[in-house]
């Protein structure tokens, strides 16, 4: 799985251009999450697979759904629907898919999407722009627009949407395996 390149390191230096071009393409993946559509980094991704039946915990977190073992590996699979204001309640069909992510030296979280589109697209990162008609959650998120085509997507980024005591109660399930 491939190592995360820092993203927000990339973002900074694109903030500062005026200009853009061809160079400030960064590849994405789209994914849904209760109809509505995210767009990841796909360097940020480290596998995307079909959905398998998650080992349930005991419950110590909101976000945690249940575990995986993929080839061997135990790794945590999370819900964040209801950090991203959105229904909690999903359904499992053939679209469903589990997006692996490698947040930290080996650890990596899966989560649980309702369909991704497989291609990858090319896009801009939009600097964050104030304005007065933008609620303050817009405000703080970060927009991928497509290349060619007027359609603007939010950034996903797991890591901004775990807490830090999140980060101890997933190790904890680890280390409990």
């Amino acid at each position: 799985m491939a190592q995360i390149i820092p993203l927000f390191k990339r973002m900074a230096t694109k903030e500062s251009k005026q200009e853009t071009n061809e160079k400030d393409l960064e590849k994405f993946f789209l994914f849904s999450l209760s109809g509505k559509a995210f767009a990841v980094p796909a360097v940020d991704v480290s596998e995307v697979a079909a959905y398998s039946s998650l080992i349930d915990i005991p419950k110590n977190s909101e976000i945690i759904s249940g575990v995986v073992n993929v080839r061997g590996n135990v790794i945590p699979v999370i819900n964040l629907r209801k950090r991203l204001d959105l229904p909690d309640i999903f359904q499992i069909d053939d679209k469903t898919k589990i997006i692996y992510f490698k947040v930290k030296q080996d650890l990596f979280i899966g989560m649980i999407v309702d369909d991704i589109e497989f291609k990858l697209v090319e896009g801009r990162l939009l600097p964050k722009q104030s304005s007065e008609h933008q609620n303050n959650k817009d405000s703080e998120t970060i927009f991928m627009e497509e290349k060619n085509i007027n359609s603007k997507y939010p950034v996903f980024f797991v890591e901004s949407y775990i807490k830090s005591e999140e980060f101890e109660d997933i190790q904890k399930v680890l280390d409990s395996f």
